[in-house]
Order: C-alpha cells, then structure tokens, then sequence
C-alpha cells in the first residue's frame, strides 16, 4: 500500500507552486491564503524539509520543491486525463477557448460560422478575458495570445504575426492627418512595447498631434469608437480583416508597423480531446489565410 502525505496538502502546494502565490491558490482551491500557508507547513513537516522559501513580498520554491513540484505537475496533469475520459459527451465534443475580448469580436467570432458549417457535432466555449488565464485551473483547452516570437514552446505555436495600420470608416470623409482625431488604447503588457500612434507618425517624418489624441483603456473600446466615427485607429491588421473585407473599414496611407504574433497555446490535459483536435486543425488553417 502507498504511504503519501495528505492529498489536501498536496493539492495545495501543486497550485502555491504553479501560482507563487499563496492567495491566487487558495482563490483557485476556494480557500483562504491563511489555510493554504498550514497546508504547505503540514507537508513540509510530514517530508522533513522546506519546500516554500518565504519572503516579504514573494514566495520561491526551495531546490526540494522545485525538484518536487513537476513531478506532482505530471501527476495530477494525468489524473485529470483519466477522469475528463469518463465524460464521453465532454471529451468527444467540446472545446474551451479563451482570447482577449478584441481578438474574439473581431477575428474568433467572424470565422465560427464557418466552422460550425464544417463541424456541427463540435461544441465551442469562448471565455473572453484580456487576463491570461490559467488553463488547467480554469479547465479551458486552449488560448490565443499575443507577443513576441519568442514566446513559441512546446505547447505555444505561433498561428500568424500581424502588423499595425492607420484605419478609417469607409463611410467618413478623408481629411487631413494632423486635423483627424486619433484613437488609441492602453497596452495590457507596456514592456512588450507595443506600436502606437507616435510610431507611426515617426516612421511618417510627421509632427504627433497629441492635442488630436483619444485614448481607451481596452482595444475593444478603441474599435467601438472607430465604429461611431470618432476617428482613426491604428490597428492589428489581422483584426481588422474583416472589416476591410467587408468595405466597412479602408486603410489611410502611410507607413505600416511591426507587430507581434497571435499564438496557440494548448493544455496537455486536453491534448485528447476530438473536439480540442478538430478545432485546432480549423484554425490552423484559418490563421493561413490572415
């Protein structure tokens, strides 16, 4: 018979170790910060060595927990393979996507039509979130994110980059650059150093209009506005597709900016899954034609 710890204990320091946080796994476990700092205290007692190093304002793994912790990693990863197998209707016909709110209004949400067409028997759930969301303790299969191409991994496969474009509503009348409104919007991540509206007038040999600047917190917010006319966006050309397929947008000339690139970032839990398959070879081939 195997001798282990206490499974609770267990649990909680997989998710402290996953998380580096002791309130983000006690949020995860649907316990207090307090309670899941005992839990890791009674395991390292029962092991007789430290796995927690803490400090005033973060928490480390000790080598013995960084040792530890994938090994636990893999353990629970296949524990939740075989009983997701139990859930037939589950593991045969759905898949949980998460991307930001933009990406999924203005990318995701154009081209399901189109999947669904070819796959009716295929459930879709799209969580939209511009937080990155932890797929195992958020039980979602899949991610489309964005950064840099060097963020590619074993699990995170680059599906297109993408550039940055003035645009405008086809409906509106042309006008001057240095007299249009502008319209930009808050990058989640400021280190990734994202192209806005200074770059671009920049690389255009132009005076920045600051006073002509309107700025949202959110990309969705900023394409609402250049909805409504209330002026000219600089935009991720890969989720101003649509609209430019459509005549509904055009695209103002001038220099065009470098971007980043939308990846597909996939849960090992979920790598079984007929639905999570059939969903990712779809699109696959959707991001070949961005």
């Amino acid at each position: 018979m195997r001798k282990l710890p206490p499974l609770n204990a267990i649990r909680a320091f997989e998710a402290v170790a996953r998380r580096l946080s002791f309130a983000d796994a006690g949020d995860e476990l649907g316990v207090t910060a307090t309670a899941i700092s005992h839990q890791i205290r009674h395991l390292e007692a029962y092991l007789g060595f430290q796995l927690i190093e803490r400090r005033p304002r973060q928490i480390a793994l000790t080598p013995a927990g960084q040792e530890l912790f994938p090994k636990l990693q893999m353990a629970f990863d296949t524990l939740g393979e075989a009983f997701a197998m139990l859930d037939k209707d589950v593991e045969q016909s759905l898949a949980r996507v998460t991307a930001t709110y933009a990406f999924a209004e203005r990318w995701l949400v154009p081209r399901l039509t189109g999947f669904f067409e070819q796959h009716p028997d295929i459930r879709v759930e799209v969580e939209t979130d511009d937080a990155i969301l932890d797929l195992r303790a958020d039980r979602l299969d899949l991610a489309i994110r964005y950064g840099p191409h060097t963020a590619a991994t074993e699990h995170a496969e680059v599906l297109f980059s993408d550039r940055f474009i003035p645009l405008r509503l086809a409906s509106q009348p042309e006008a001057d650059l240095q007299e249009s409104r502008l319209l930009g919007f808050r990058w989640r991540n400021a280190d990734m150093g994202g192209p806005v509206w200074e770059d671009w007038f920049k690389a255009a040999g132009e005076p920045f209009p600051a006073e002509r600047m309107t700025r949202f917190s959110d990309e969705s917010s900023a394409f609402n506005a250049l909805d409504r006319g209330l002026g000219l966006l600089l935009s991720s050309s890969a989720l101003a597709d649509e609209g430019l397929q459509s005549g509904r947008y055009q695209q103002v000339p001038g220099p065009e900016l470098h971007g980043f690139a939308f990846y597909l970032v996939r849960n090992p839990l979920s790598r079984n899954k007929q639905g999570v398959r059939v969903f990712t070879d779809w699109i696959r081939e959707a991001a070949k034609e961005s």
